[in-house]
């Protein structure tokens, strides 16, 4: 049998181990609650970002933007010109500058007072360049699923024959200076054919699509790229043959 004092000292550690367990529990408690509280904060902190986020991008959206475009050619590359595969860009959903559509999706075609006459005006100069064409837009900021692609489309004609069917092809088609078996399709396309689509995400995105087609030696020169764009900061891109000066600036009103 257990003696009286057995039983006070089992009993006194019975009463330490759950003092110990009680504390214990508080003790989690009071670190949830804290954890809770520092969650609440940060989700309450990452909504205020969202929020600041979107109204953002709705500012963007809501702004008008100037883009100036410099397209020239390598002349140096010209020389180097061989004959070679033909190309034609798969073109959809694009407007051309003047059109009524454009005008009513808020594009206009602007010829004054353009930030890169100097520097068209230099590589009009130059013996290493061609100046093949000095334009402006403005248009409205719109995001990935609004956003329109404008059509470019200039310098000498030429005939291309394309296949019946271009489903499979995504950016560029295979053509050929002469008809073919499969490629019976009947086009014209320009020294520079293609697109230029300007986009707004969370930045300004520019996805160029156009083709160089050398109408004497019968050969094309693909240029396919998305680039982020800061707003008014100068940005170039090119192939070897040929290239373009970008530059975008936000319109504060509609009326600049």
């Amino acid at each position: 049998m257990l003696t009286t004092l057995q039983l006070r000292s089992s009993y006194l550690k019975n009463m330490y181990q759950r003092s110990l367990q009680f504390r214990y529990l508080k003790l989690i408690k009071l670190q949830l609650k804290k954890w809770h509280l520092r969650n609440s904060k940060l989700a309450a902190l990452c909504l205020l970002l969202a929020c600041a986020m979107s109204v953002g991008v709705a500012q963007a959206q809501d702004r008008n933007y100037l883009i100036e475009v410099v397209i020239f050619e390598n002349m140096a590359e010209a020389k180097k010109a061989s004959s070679g595969a033909l190309y034609y860009p798969r073109i959809v959903n694009a407007v051309g500058l003047n059109s009524d559509k454009a005008n009513s999706l808020g594009f206009a075609l602007l010829d004054e007072a353009l930030v890169l006459d100097e520097t068209a005006q230099k590589i009009r100069n130059s013996g290493s360049y061609r100046l093949l064409r000095h334009f402006a837009w403005r248009q409205p900021g719109l995001d990935n699923k609004n956003a329109v692609a404008i059509r470019v489309n200039l310098g000498q004609t030429m005939p291309l024959y394309l296949p019946e069917d271009l489903k499979p092809y995504d950016k560029f088609i295979p053509a050929s200076a002469q008809p073919e078996p499969g490629r019976n399709r009947a086009i014209n396309t320009t020294t520079v054919n293609g697109t230029l689509k300007v986009r707004l995400g969370r930045f300004l995105h520019l996805d160029t699509r156009l083709v160089f087609t050398d109408t004497e030696n019968k050969k094309s020169y693909r240029l396919s790229q998305s680039r982020k764009m800061r707003s008014g900061e100068f940005h170039y891109i090119d192939n070897p043959r040929f290239g373009l000066l970008v530059k975008i600036l936000p319109l504060e009103e509609s009326s600049n």
